[in-house]
């Protein structure tokens, strides 16, 4: 249907959508979503829209605030901003886009690790594929045919992947960390035992700890405390359940500082007791 929206063009698009009870609980799914043609008349301030925006940007500039600054993205950026607050996006001069609001599953989980990881406006890798991805989305509401949800939903996921993997400026240093993270990776299973603090594997690394953290975080989708704890939590299943060996010596050969401190996490995280682990059947 037409747009009618100041500053936006005869020849855009809107679209609505309602999810069902079921893609509600189970999925992610569109709200609404657009092709956008606009003139430099397109300001758009609104108090709340109970979803997260994604809009990629296809021709000229996409203007948005954001803690009380202005940001600017161009053709071939992917714009994502939180729109369960009050927000404000705008262009000087003109702007073709097509965008999504979406919701559901672990939608604004995902925003936020975007954001805290790449901040609000990403460069994809392939910008091709995520162009497509919205259009089928587009399409697929627009269709006569009743969309399929679960369809709908995996091409959002698809969407946040490429947001998740963007492209980078720095490509020969991070190929550089993903060769020596998986050195580390390969040295933190080999010396489980030992005291792997976040200050000693970023001393292997030869960073700082908050540099490594980052990065590490980045490559591995773990911070180092997580990986080294589900690093040592393998272990001592593969332990327990093909050795003999008793439950404070694998405590003690997975980096645990006592065997009580052993229990208690490995209870935590996986829900059963090591020994109650130990007697189930596989």
């Amino acid at each position: 249907m037409k747009c009618t929206e100041n500053g936006v063009l005869n020849n855009s698009e809107v679209y609505f959508s309602s999810p069902s009870q079921t893609a509600q609980r189970l999925h992610y799914y569109p709200i609404s979503a657009g092709h956008f043609f606009c003139n430099n008349n397109y300001h758009l301030v609104r108090k709340d829209y109970d979803s997260i925006l994604i809009a990629h940007i296809l021709n000229g500039s996409f203007t948005f605030l954001k803690n009380n600054k202005y940001i600017t993205a161009h053709s071939g950026d992917t714009v994502i901003i939180d729109c369960h607050k009050q927000h404000e996006y705008y262009t000087n001069e003109s702007v073709e886009f097509v965008w999504l609001h979406i919701s559901g599953g672990n939608s604004y989980d995902i925003f936020k690790e975007i954001e805290n990881s790449y901040g609000n406006v990403i460069k994809c890798n392939d910008t091709i594929h995520i162009k497509n991805l919205f259009f089928n989305i587009i399409d697929d509401i627009n269709s006569k045919i009743p969309p399929s949800e679960v369809n709908l939903s995996l091409d959002i996921y698809k969407i946040f992947a490429e947001l998740l993997n963007p492209k980078t400026t720095k490509n020969e240093q991070k190929d550089l960390h993903d060769e020596n993270i998986a050195k580390l990776k390969i040295h933190i299973n080999e010396n489980l035992s030992e005291n792997l603090s976040v200050k000693y594997l970023a001393d292997f690394m030869h960073m700082s700890s908050s540099h490594f953290s980052r990065v590490f975080k980045q490559k591995t989708g773990f911070s180092p405390y997580d990986y080294v704890l589900i690093s040592r939590l393998n272990k001592a299943k593969n332990l327990l359940q093909k050795t003999n060996k008793t439950v404070a010596t694998i405590a003690s050969e997975t980096g645990f500082n006592s065997e009580s401190n052993f229990i208690y996490f490995f209870t935590e995280n996986v829900g059963l007791s090591p020994r109650k682990f130990r007697n189930l059947e596989f």
